[in-house]
Order: C-alpha cells, then sequence, then structure tokens
C-alpha cells in the first residue's frame, strides 16, 4: 500500500498554507494606523512654522528691529515684601526708559533711587522667558524690547526665612 503516505504530505502542505493566508491580514494592520498617522501630519496649517518667537538676535540685529532704540521702555515688577520697607516693595511697576545697548547693571542703578538706594548688588533681574539676566549683558543681548515686563527679585543672604 503505497497511496496512503502520498495523501499525509498533502494534508501537511495543506496546514503549512493556512500561516500564509493570516501574513497579509497581519502585515495591514499595523499599516493603517500609520496611514492615519500619516495623513493626519500632512496639513502644514496645523504646525506653525515660524520659529521667531523663541528666535534670540544678536545685539546689533535686534537694535535693528527697533524704532528707537536709545529710548527702549522697559517694566519692573516689584515684589511686595514689607520686610524691607525703606525699598519700596508695594508690589508697583516701575517704568524705566534706557538705550538698548544699556547693560543689566545700568537698568538696576536706574531703580536705585526709585527703591530707596536698594543696593544694586541685591537686586536680581528676571525675565520670563530667559531667567535671571546678568549685569554684563544689555538689553539687546537679551532682546528685551519696549515694554517687557521684568521681574525684581531681591538677593537675601541663603537659609534666612
Amino acid at each position: 500500500g503505497s497511496s496512503p503516505p502520498k495523501t499525509a504530505p498533502e494534508k501537511k502542505n495543506q496546514t503549512g498554507a493556512e500561516p500564509q493566508l493570516n501574513q497579509p491580514q497581519m502585515g495591514s494592520i499595523p499599516m493603517n494606523p500609520m496611514g492615519q498617522m500619516f495623513d493626519a501630519g500632512i496639513p502644514a496649517t496645523v504646525v506653525p512654522p515660524p520659529p521667531e518667537e523663541n528666535q534670540i538676535l544678536s545685539e546689533s540685529d535686534f537694535i535693528a528691529t527697533l524704532s528707537n532704540p536709545d529710548n527702549v521702555p522697559i517694566c519692573i515688577q516689584v515684589p511686595h515684601d514689607s520686610s524691607n520697607a525703606d525699598w519700596n516693595f508695594n508690589g508697583q511697576i516701575v517704568d524705566v526708559s534706557l538705550a538698548a545697548s544699556a547693560k543689566m547693571k545700568a537698568v538696576k542703578e536706574a531703580l536705585k533711587p526709585i527703591l530707596g538706594n536698594m543696593p544694586t548688588n541685591k537686586m536680581q533681574l528676571k525675565h520670563p522667558t530667559t531667567g535671571f539676566l546678568k549685569d554684563n549683558f544689555s538689553l539687546a543681548h537679551y532682546n528685551i524690547g519696549p515694554m517687557t515686563t521684568l521681574e525684581l527679585v531681591p538677593k537675601t543672604r541663603g537659609g534666612r526665612k
């Protein structure tokens, strides 16, 4: 009887063909979400292209954008702190106008008489995005333009509450 062994390999071939049927389906499943993600990413209107908001210009480029670089009005938010009463910390906003090329130290010097001769080395100026500003850099270096509000943070000795 040589005919039964012939049918056994045929059955194996049929079962072997089953995974091949599944493969195209399995292959097509991951493609759908990817295709959808791809479609969602195509419209360029969703992602605003101009990165100019966060782009820091060089000092000279920034000064060139100002209509009046010799007179840049900036606002200084003074904290409300009664523990230093002689420094006029009443939570007010002080307006100062300086040249764009003025250093941060000059900003502090301008604040000094307004804040009851507060020592400039006790002042820290904080920019909403840049953080604390260093004395020897200019307004233009930090791209601080007209009507920018800086926050005055008094330097206190560490550990004193």
